[in-house]
């Protein structure tokens, strides 16, 4: 098992898969208990064990309760934006029972109705705010800049913070997190702009054309192992790929590119990973080249026998923990 573990005084070290076994063996109690507060508007002990179980499962994860899309009520469960951590939310949810009438439960924030907010002396509401969307064709997301003239009695921190809080609750967290890129915000108008609140069918435009397939050629520059050309699938995202936690780098010796070569290999690891992987990238040095994916756990000790089918032409395979596909993010 991999995966984070978190140290409770009272019960020792307790893995992740285990804390989530434990959320789920009390919530039958623990949601008649929230519902009886849910109803009288008054949190207490229910919410307080909601907490304790969730940070159980991990300090950094955080919890919603919302009106469900088609239950009455929704129980979700966030990675505050950590991408390490979304992959623990989505083995939490497929633990979860059956939705009823009653709960259904989510691993991510939803989508809800954006509702105007109060900052200080203002009230901010989502359709006054205007949005200029430019596409990002390589990565597949939407470069975003938002404006208010209110915006200009808010310092940086607080305009932003009034930003995200609108997309969050008018996309919801995994809508966010995969097809936004950059968010920029002015202290004025954009009559150039569309509403925020449109913003959405954009999204959900772009998410279903997407092809996850967007690779580009450049020529880069290492400070150790000098220039390299690199041919990098720039649109993968992360949510389409939750159970692919490893990194994979395998190192090829070649004194000249050697096309065929590499190609050999990059088909046999392609072979290896099947559905429990995906090779993202081919960076070649003068004397090397590396490929680049990411696996699953089941595929990872197939993987490194790679080294032993190629050797000596391929002389290290590396396979190692990246949740939040940091070396990914780095390479785009």
């Amino acid at each position: 098992m991999f995966g984070p573990v978190l140290e409770q005084p009272a019960r020792g070290w307790l893995p992740a898969g285990d804390a989530i076994a434990a959320f789920w063996q009390e919530w039958p109690r623990l949601r008649d208990l929230l519902e009886q507060e849910l109803d009288r508007g008054d949190y207490g002990d229910g919410t307080e064990q909601l907490t304790d179980l969730t940070e159980a499962i991990d300090p950094g994860l955080e919890w919603d309760l919302l009106p469900g899309l088609e239950a009455r009520h929704a129980l979700c469960l966030s990675a505050a934006s950590d991408p390490a951590l979304r992959p623990l939310t989505e083995q939490w949810v497929r633990a979860a029972p059956d939705p009823d009438g009653g709960w259904e439960y989510h691993p991510a924030r939803v989508a809800v109705t954006p509702v105007a907010l109060a900052v200080g002396n203002l009230r901010i509401h989502p359709r006054d705010v205007l949005v200029v969307i430019e596409a990002d064709q390589s990565r597949e997301d939407l470069n975003l800049t938002v404006g208010h003239p209110d915006f200009a009695d808010l310092d940086e921190v607080l305009q932003l913070q009034v930003v995200f809080r609108l997309l969050d609750d008018l996309l919801g967290e995994d809508l966010m997190e995969s097809w936004i890129g950059s968010v920029d915000v002015v202290p004025h108008p954009l009559s150039w702009g569309i509403p925020l609140l449109d913003l959405a069918d954009e999204v959900h435009r772009l998410s279903a054309s997407a092809t996850g397939q967007r690779w580009e050629f450049s020529e880069e520059e290492d400070a150790e192992l000098g220039e390299s050309r690199l041919f990098i699938n720039r649109a993968l995202k992360r949510l389409h790929h939750l159970d692919l936690d490893f990194v994979v780098t395998v190192s090829i010796e070649v004194q000249s590119f050697d096309p065929v070569l590499v190609r050999e290999v990059e088909k046999d690891l392609a072979g290896v990973l099947g559905a429990e992987g995906v090779i993202y990238a081919h960076r070649a040095f003068d004397d090397f080249t590396v490929l680049y994916a990411y696996v699953g756990e089941g595929a990872a000790d197939d993987v490194r026998r790679l080294a032993d089918r190629w050797s000596p032409q391929v002389y290290e395979v590396l396979v190692e923990p990246d949740p939040a596909w940091d070396t990914y993010e780095e390479m785009r």
